[in-house]
C-alpha cells in the first residue's frame, strides 16, 4: 500500500471537510495516534462520520487501521523535508561543497518520496505480466529514453528482450502491431504532448496490457493500467533548473521493477549473466 501521508497529500478525491481532516493529520501525526475518533472530530469540528468517510477512500478499514498505517508510515513522512526546493536545489552563490550537499539531498527526498508512493501489489501485478508477456516494449520520450534503454539493457543481460522504440513513427507502428503477447510500459510524467493519448488509444484496441509510470496526479480515461507506479511529484515541467528528481524517481522505479523480476529465477539469472560475460571475454580478440 502507498505510504498514507502520500496517499494524503496527492488524494484528489476529498470533500472540503475531508481535506481539512486530512490537513490536521499531516500536521499532526503524533497527535493522532493518542485520539480516538470522536476527539480527532472534535479537535478538526467534523463529524465522526466524515473520518470514516476518509478512511474509505484511503482503502482502510475504519480509524484503527488509519491510526496503524500512520505508526507505519511516519518514519519516511518525518524525514521529508517539506521545504525543500526541488525545482532550485543550487543557486550561484552556493560553493563547490554547498552544491554537493544540495544534489545529495536532492537524491535522499526524492528516494523517500519515490519509495512513498510504491505499492507493493502494484509490484506483484506488474512483475507477473513481465513473466508471462511474450514480448515487453517501453514507450516514453526526451531524456526518459536513456532510462528505458537501461532497462532494456539489465533485461537483455539476463536474456530478456526488450523493445525501446524512439521516433514517434516507430512507436505508433510498434503500438500498432503489438497484441495480447506483448506488455507495453509507457512513461509520461503529465501525459504532456499527443503520443501517449494516442499510444493509449491505439494499444487499447490491440488488447495490450499496459504498465504506467507517471506522476500521482495523471489520470487517463478509459484506460485501466494492470500496474501504475507514480513519479516522484515535486518539480515543476519546465521552471528548474534540471529534472534531477524527475530522472531520479524514474531509474528507481525502473531498478525495483528489473531486480523484482530478477529475484523471480534469482540463481538461474546468476547464472545467465555469469555464462554470458564469459562468453564474451573468452571470444575478445
Amino acid at each position: 500500500m502507498i505510504n498514507i501521508f502520500t496517499n494524503l497529500q496527492n488524494n484528489k478525491t476529498l470533500s472540503h471537510s475531508e481535506q481539512q481532516l486530512a490537513n490536521y493529520i499531516l500536521e499532526n501525526p503524533n497527535k493522532i495516534l493518542q485520539m480516538n475518533a470522536t476527539q480527532l472530530a472534535k479537535e478538526c469540528f467534523v463529524s465522526s462520520a466524515t473520518i470514516y468517510r476518509l478512511c474509505d477512500k484511503l482503502n482502510l478499514s475504519g480509524f484503527a487501521d488509519l491510526k496503524v498505517r500512520i505508526s507505519s508510515s511516519m518514519n519516511d513522512y518525518m524525514k521529508t523535508d517539506k521545504e525543500f526546493n526541488f525545482n532550485f536545489p543550487v543557486n550561484q552563490k552556493q560553493t563547490h561543497y554547498e552544491i554537493i550537499e544540495k544534489i545529495c539531498e536532492d537524491y535522499n527526498q526524492t528516494i523517500i518520496s519515490t519509495k512513498s508512493l510504491f505499492d507493493l501489489d502494484q509490484i506483484r501485478y506488474a512483475v507477473n505480466a513481465m513473466k508471462k508477456a511474450n514480448y515487453i516494449d517501453i514507450y516514453t520520450s526526451a531524456g526518459n529514453l536513456y532510462f528505458a534503454q537501461n532497462f532494456q539493457f539489465q533485461m537483455h543481460e539476463i536474456g530478456v528482450k526488450v523493445d525501446v522504440p524512439m521516433e514517434e513513427y516507430h512507436q505508433r507502428l510498434s503500438a500498432s502491431s503489438s497484441d495480447d503477447t506483448h506488455l507495453a510500459i509507457i512513461i509520461t510524467f503529465a501525459g504532456r504532448g499527443l503520443l501517449p493519448e494516442i499510444l493509449f488509444k491505439i494499444l487499447t484496441k490491440r488488447n495490450v496490457p499496459i504498465i504506467l509510470i507517471s506522476s500521482p496526479s495523471y489520470v487517463v480515461e478509459d484506460v485501466n493500467p494492470i500496474a501504475h507506479f507514480f513519479i516522484s511529484p515535486y518539480e515543476n515541467h519546465y521552471r528548474k533548473i534540471s529534472s534531477f528528481s524527475t530522472r531520479l524517481s524514474i531509474l528507481c522505479i525502473l531498478d525495483v521493477l528489473y531486480a523484482s523480476y530478477f529475484k523471480i529465477d534469482y540463481d538461474d539469472n546468476i547464472k545467465k549473466k555469469i555464462a554470458y560475460y564469459k562468453l564474451i571475454n573468452e571470444t575478445t580478440l
